[in-house]
């Protein structure tokens, strides 16, 4: 992701609406009583906006701006959706362009799989939360519970074309750490009968068996209800586990070797309960460390604090030699979340 200008920003936070210094206040107007006693009404519609971002062809200029460790980054896209084939992300202004999953954090998680809304179902309660409007268009709210009432995420689904024009999500104290939406959007005249469902399955475990026979020990579970829904080795060598709560993301990463430090240009050092680790000033929030004979580095979209109790519930294992100095492909895994970054 890029750095916007000033200016940019500031246009950006007037389009958000975005009301500093009281976040918790801003997040809770519009939970009613009511939607806290209802059921999951407002699953039917992400499942409609899920097929919609697949099957139906758009295009348009999306911002997201996300809140982590270090304070706020944002970025602006022009997309472009063609069904069957994915979608065209194109970042402003160094122009780099590419392809990816709709359904993947580099698409903004805009047609999420029915496994991830089963995630969601499991640990959220999800409600319909009347009409509103975003961007001049028309729109249906859905909020996603927590079992305590509070706020975890808003989305604004078009009310003609049923994609999700903004979506927002919200930490355990009620502040705003993701937003994302479009700024201008068109859509492609509907064909009858061509709209996708969303892509079914999305576990990815059938490694799983293999993978603990050849040694690997991994959790199912991560803190903030992080589920496992995909883990496999890659063709360059890296074992890749995927965590998700059904609205986040926490990718991990794991390679045979040792750290070099030195050669993390960008990254800083911290200690944390007596163990060195590798951050990065950056959207996707990057953390490397070493643990025994292994590189860990996680990439995510979830809150600073989820993902620092991710990393903390992971291993940490002292080194079993001494430390050659390898460099393990941190770039690589970066591109691999983010490639317009």
């Amino acid at each position: 992701m890029i750095r916007l200008p000033a200016f940019l920003a500031v246009v950006i936070a007037m389009v958000l609406g975005l009301v500093a210094g009281s976040p918790a206040r801003a997040v809770q107007q519009g939970v009613q009583q009511g939607e806290q006693d209802n059921e999951d009404t407002g699953l039917r519609l992400l499942r409609e906006a899920a097929a919609a971002a697949r099957g139906r062809g758009y295009a348009g200029t999306q911002y997201v701006t996300t809140w982590g460790r270090s304070g706020s980054f944002s970025s602006v896209v022009e997309v472009h959706n063609v069904p069957g084939r994915g979608l065209s992300v194109r970042s402003r202004p160094s122009g780099t362009a590419g392809w990816v999953d709709p359904g993947a954090p580099a698409g903004s998680m805009t047609a999420p799989s029915e496994t991830m809304l089963e995630v969601l179902a499991r640990n959220y309660r999800v409600v319909e939360a009347g009409r509103t409007s975003t961007g001049g268009r028309a729109a249906r709210l859905v909020n996603v519970l927590r079992a305590d009432g509070t706020l975890a995420a808003r989305y604004w689904l078009d009310e003609a074309g049923g994609l999700a024009l903004r979506r927002e999500l919200f930490d355990g104290h009620g502040r705003t750490v993701h937003v994302g939406g479009f700024l201008d959007l068109t859509l492609d005249p509907a064909r009858g009968g061509a709209v996708a469902v969303p892509t079914p399955g999305g576990v990815d475990l059938g490694e799983v068996p293999a993978l603990m026979d050849l040694g690997w020990r991994f959790p199912t579970e991560l803190p903030g209800r992080l589920e496992l829904f995909a883990a496999h080795t890659e063709p360059a060598g890296y074992l890749y586990l995927g965590y998700s709560d059904g609205l986040s993301v926490v990718s991990v990463f794991v390679d045979s070797g040792v750290l070099d430090g030195e050669k993390l240009r960008g990254w800083h050092a911290q200690r944390r309960d007596g163990h060195t680790i590798w951050m990065r000033n950056s959207a996707e929030q990057g953390t490397i460390w070493a643990s025994g004979d292994h590189v860990y580095t996680v990439f995510a979209d979830a809150p600073a604090d989820t993902v620092d109790a991710a990393v903390a519930a992971l291993p940490h294992e002292p080194a079993p030699n001494l430390w050659n100095r390898l460099g393990r492909g941190a770039h690589r895994l970066l591109s691999w979340v983010n490639p317009f970054g």
